[in-house]
C-alpha cells in the first residue's frame, strides 16, 4: 500500500506564482533536513537576495528568523551570516520575533574570507542557506529575470562549494538560481534558455524546494515541531510583523520590486494563510499522530 503524501510537502509544493517550481519539490525533503538539524548542535544560517542596488527582497530573512528561533528553542546554538545589503532585513526580522540578534554582516568584498573565519570560530554542525544566490555555470549571479546581481550579493555560496569536513549543508530555494539548486540543475535546464543562464551549480546535502523560500524554511520548522512534539512555528500575526518589519528596513518584493508588504508577488494574507495551515497540521500531529 502506498504511503499517504505528507501534507507539509503538499503545502510547500504550492506554485501560486506559476513558476513551474512544483516539479522540483521532492517528497520528504523538509523532513530529512529537519531530522539532520535535530541531530546537530550549532547552526549558521545565511540569507539575503538583492535583486538590485539596495533592494534586498522580503523572501529569505523571515524564513531564516523563524527556522533559527525553532532551532534555538531546541537548544541549538544559532548564528546568522549575511552581507551588508541584506543585514538590515535580517536584523529587523529577528527583532520582530524578539530573537537575539546574533548577526554577522559582512562587507561585499570580504564576504567569503570573513565568513570562513566565522564558521571556523563557531564550528557549527550545519550550514543553512535560505533564498541566497548561488553562482551559475559561468561563475556569475543572476536574478530570475536573467539580470546580473553579483554587484549587490557577496559570494557567500563559496562556503557551500567547499564546506569543512563534517559540516552538513542545507539549501532552501524556489527559483533555480539559489544555493542548493545545483542538486536539480539538470532538470531545471530543461525549462529553456533563461533557466540555462541562471541555474545554480551549488549543491548541498539536503535541498528543500518550495513555492516561496520562506515557506520552505517554515516547512522545516514544522517538521522539527513534529519530531520534537513541541510547537515551534510562528503565528500568522507574527508573519505579518516579520514581512512588515523587513519592508520598513528597506526590503522589496523580489518579483514586483515594490516596497510593500508582499513576498514573491503574493499578498501578505496568502503567506499568513500558509502559516496557519502549517500550524494546524503540526498541532494535529503533536496531539495524536506518530512521530515522523
Amino acid at each position: 500500500m502506498m504511503a499517504a503524501a505528507d501534507p507539509v510537502d503538499q503545502l510547500l509544493a504550492l506554485d501560486l506564482a506559476s513558476r513551474g517550481i512544483a516539479g522540483f519539490c521532492r517528497p520528504g525533503s523538509a523532513r530529512a533536513a529537519a531530522r539532520s538539524l535535530a541531530r546537530g548542535k550549532g547552526v549558521i544560517l545565511t540569507t539575503g537576495f538583492a535583486v538590485g542596488p539596495g533592494m534586498a527582497e522580503t523572501d529569505g530573512p523571515p524564513g531564516a528568523a523563524v527556522l533559527g528561533r525553532a532551532l534555538r528553542l531546541l537548544g541549538k546554538s544559532v548564528a546568522y551570516v549575511t552581507d551588508d545589503v541584506a543585514a538590515p532585513l535580517m536584523e529587523a526580522a529577528l527583532k520582530a520575533l524578539g530573537e537575539p540578534v546574533e548577526l554577522v554582516a559582512l562587507p561585499h568584498a570580504e564576504a567569503v574570507d570573513s565568513a570562513r573565519h566565522r564558521v571556523g570560530d563557531i564550528r557549527p554542525s550545519h550550514l543553512v542557506a535560505i533564498e541566497r544566490p548561488g553562482r551559475a555555470a559561468d561563475g556569475r549571479y543572476w536574478n530570475a529575470r536573467g539580470e546580473s546581481v553579483g554587484a549587490w550579493n557577496g559570494p557567500l555560496d563559496g562556503l557551500f562549494l567547499k564546506p569543512p569536513r563534517g559540516l552538513t549543508t542545507i539549501g532552501i530555494g524556489d527559483g533555480g538560481n539559489e544555493i542548493g539548486m545545483g542538486n536539480v540543475r539538470s532538470r531545471f535546464l530543461r525549462q529553456g534558455p533563461l533557466a540555462r543562464k541562471i541555474a545554480s551549480v551549488v549543491r548541498v546535502d539536503h535541498l528543500v524546494v518550495a513555492g516561496v523560500s520562506n515557506w520552505g524554511a517554515y516547512g522545516v520548522a514544522a517538521q522539527l515541531s513534529i519530531l520534537a512534539r513541541q510547537p515551534l512555528l510562528h503565528t500568522a500575526e507574527e508573519e505579518r510583523k516579520l514581512v512588515t518589519a523587513c519592508v520598513q528596513a528597506g526590503g522589496v518584493d523580489g518579483i514586483t520590486r515594490r516596497r510593500v508588504p508582499t513576498v514573491d508577488g503574493l499578498p501578505l494574507e496568502t503567506h499568513m494563510a500558509v502559516v496557519e495551515l502549517l500550524r494546524t497540521l503540526v498541532e494535529g500531529r503533536i496531539r495524536g499522530g506518530p512521530r515522523s
